[in-house]
């Protein structure tokens, strides 16, 4: 079987390749984060599917192959997302060893707007929303922290499970909620994500929610555009675009919210 590189945003090398005659995924240069939870934390987070650890060595992880992708639209409709994602948010279980530590800088906005090109009103409101940006990080709370649709699979036998986790750490659940969001969405597709995830956890009011999920999609605009411009990813110029052309209209249509 020839190496495939499975890659996306992350810095890691990722590869298919075979162990032991097994299917297997090589992960190279994995962070310490993820390393740290594939070795102490997984076992600890019931309620959820994770690969199996088949050997780490160093800052490389063989991690059980997941075959079945998952499309956003089956993530957007499938209890057992919510499910998994609460019983994150809901665990007793604390780290002991040094996990993600969330922030979104003042310095993270200029450095985004500075690459987006944003007309004075978008750039303040953006500003704006930063400021009111700690709703999401002074939490007691586990989170994923890139629950992205990338990063979900089924075993042949249905299960669905969660993988990529060098972003592990604690936050609000709106930052695991937002990547279920298509694009950068409507009022209405934030309010069907928040109402199907309340069905399995209601530490966070609704309304409380809807605006912490509008703050964390926004943060994903200012942390994309740093990474792809900060790596030299040749999709930053398609992204910055997309972005430009999104954000007036997206800003205005939920600004209420905030």
């Amino acid at each position: 079987m020839s190496n495939q590189d499975l890659s996306q945003m992350g810095a890691a090398q990722v590869s298919l390749t075979q162990r032991n005659g097994i299917p297997c995924i090589h992960k190279q240069g994995a962070g310490e984060v993820e390393v740290a939870f594939y070795q102490h934390a997984a076992q600890h987070l019931d309620g959820v599917n994770t690969p199996r650890l088949l050997a780490a060595d160093g800052c490389e992880l063989y991690l059980e192959y997941i075959p079945n992708s998952v499309c956003l639209t089956e993530l957007q409709t499938t209890s057992d997302v919510f499910q998994h994602l609460a019983s994150i948010h809901c665990s007793r279980y604390r780290p002991t060893f040094e996990v993600k530590r969330h922030q979104w800088s003042l310095d993270d906005t200029t450095s985004a707007i500075s690459s987006l090109q944003l007309a004075q009103v978008t750039q303040d409101s953006l500003k704006y929303i930063q400021s009111q940006s700690d709703a999401l990080f002074n939490h007691d709370t586990l989170i994923s922290g890139d629950s992205n649709e990338g990063n979900w699979g089924r075993r042949d036998n249905g299960q669905l499970v969660l993988f990529d986790w060098e972003r592990f750490g604690f936050g609000s659940p709106a930052i695991d909620l937002a990547p279920l969001v298509s694009q950068m969405g409507t009022l209405k597709d934030y309010e069907l994500i928040v109402e199907q995830y309340l069905c399995h956890n209601t530490l966070i009011p609704r309304e409380e929610l809807i605006k912490q999920l509008i703050i964390a999609k926004s943060w994903i605009v200012i942390e994309v555009t740093n990474i792809l411009v900060g790596r030299n990813n040749p999709q930053a110029s398609k992204y910055i675009n997309w972005f430009r052309e999104q954000l007036p209209t997206w800003l205005a249509s939920v600004e209420g919210q905030l």
